[in-house]
C-alpha cells in the first residue's frame, strides 16, 4: 500500500498488519484475543442457553450460538476495515471524527452523499437501534431477576410474595435505566470504553466461575466467592487506580484487564476450592450424573 498514495504524503498509511502505522504489538494483539474470554461470564447470553427447553436442544444451540458469534464478529472487523478506507481522513485522519461512529458515517455518506436513498441507509440505521434494543433489554431483565430473586427473595425477605417480587423488579429496572442515561449524558463517555469496562468486568468475575463449575467436581462456595471478588477486583484496581507514576496499569502496560482478571480469578477458585471443604456428596454424584451424560 503506498503511504504517500493513502494519506496523502503525510507519511502514515492505513494497513490491515499496523496500527497507525506502527506494527501490532504482543500485548495488543493478546489483549485483543483475550475478549473472547468475556463470553463465558456474560448473564444475559447464558440465560439463552438456560432458556432452552431440553438437554437434546443443547447440542443445537451451541452450533448455532458458534455460528452466529463467527458471522457477526467477522462481519463487525470487515466493516470496520472498510470504514477506515473509505472514511479516511474523516474519521481518522487529520480531520478527527470519532471512530465509534464509523457505521454510521458509513452509511449516511453512501445512501445520502453518494447515492440519493436515504430510505435504504435509514434501514440499516434501524438496525444498529435493534441490536442495541436486543442486548439492553436482555441486560435490564437478567439485572431485575438478579435483585429481586437472587438478592432479595433469597437473603433480603425469603417470604416475600410474588407481587412484592415484582415490584422490586420493576424498581430495579428503572434505577439501572436511569443510572445507564446518567452515565450515557456524559460527552465524554465512549461506548466502546463502557462495553470494555463491563466485558471485563463480568468475563473475569463470572467466566472463570461458570467454566469450572461446569468442569472440574471440587469447586466449591469458597472458591466461587473468591473468583468472584478477585476477578472483579482486578478489573477495578487494574483500569480505574492509578499505580504506575500517576497512571493506570492499563494506560502503563496496554495490557486488557479481563486477561489477567480471568486467569486471577480462576487461580483464586482452584486454590480457595482445594484450600477448604470439599462439596457435598450429593453435589458430586450430581455433578457426576449431568457430565455422564
Amino acid at each position: 500500500m503506498n503511504q504517500s498514495g493513502v494519506a496523502g504524503g503525510s507519511g502514515s498509511y492505513l494497513s490491515l498488519f499496523s496500527n497507525g502505522g506502527k506494527p501490532y504489538t504482543f500485548i495488543e494483539i493478546f489483549s485483543q484475543v483475550a475478549w473472547a474470554f468475556g463470553y463465558f461470564g456474560m448473564p444475559h447470553i447464558l440465560v439463552r442457553f438456560m432458556a432452552v427447553k431440553n438437554t437434546h436442544e443443547l447440542k443445537k444451540s451451541r452450533v448455532i450460538a458458534i455460528v452466529w458469534v463467527a458471522l457477526s464478529l467477522t462481519a463487525a472487523c470487515v466493516i470496520g476495515v472498510l470504514g477506515r478506507a473509505y472514511l479516511y481522513p474523516t474519521i481518522l485522519g487529520e480531520d478527527g471524527g470519532s471512530t465509534e461512529n464509523v457505521f454510521i458515517e458509513m452509511i449516511t455518506k453512501i445512501f445520502t452523499v453518494d447515492h440519493a436513498l436515504p430510505f435504504i441507509g435509514g434501514l440499516f440505521l434501524c438496525g444498529v437501534l435493534a441490536a442495541i434494543m436486543s442486548t439492553a433489554d436482555s441486560q435490564l431483565l437478567v439485572t431485575a431477576s438478579s435483585v429481586s430473586e437472587d438478592l432479595y427473595h433469597n437473603f433480603i425477605n425469603k417470604k416475600a410474595d410474588d407481587r412484592t417480587i415484582l415490584r422490586i423488579s420493576r424498581i430495579t429496572v428503572i434505577v439501572v435505566a436511569a443510572l445507564a442515561f446518567v452515565i450515557a449524558w456524559d460527552p465524554n463517555s465512549s461506548i466502546m470504553g463502557l462495553v470494555s469496562n463491563a466485558w471485563a468486568g463480568f468475563g473475569s468475575a463470572f467466566g472463570p466461575l461458570v467454566l469450572l463449575s461446569l468442569f472440574w467436581r471440587r469447586t466449591n462456595f469458597a472458591g466461587a466467592l473468591a473468583g468472584i471478588i478477585s476477578g472483579a477486583l482486578t478489573v477495578i484496581i487494574w483500569d480505574y487506580i492509578p499505580l504506575a507514576g500517576g497512571q493506570t496499569l492499563y494506560a502503563y502496560t496496554g495490557l486488557y484487564s479481563l486477561a489477567l482478571g480471568f486467569v486471577i480469578s480462576a487461580l483464586m477458585i482452584v486454590v480457595f476450592s482445594l484450600a477448604t471443604k470439599a462439596p457435598s456428596q450429593e453435589i458430586l454424584d450430581e455433578f457426576d450424573q449431568v457430565a455422564a451424560k
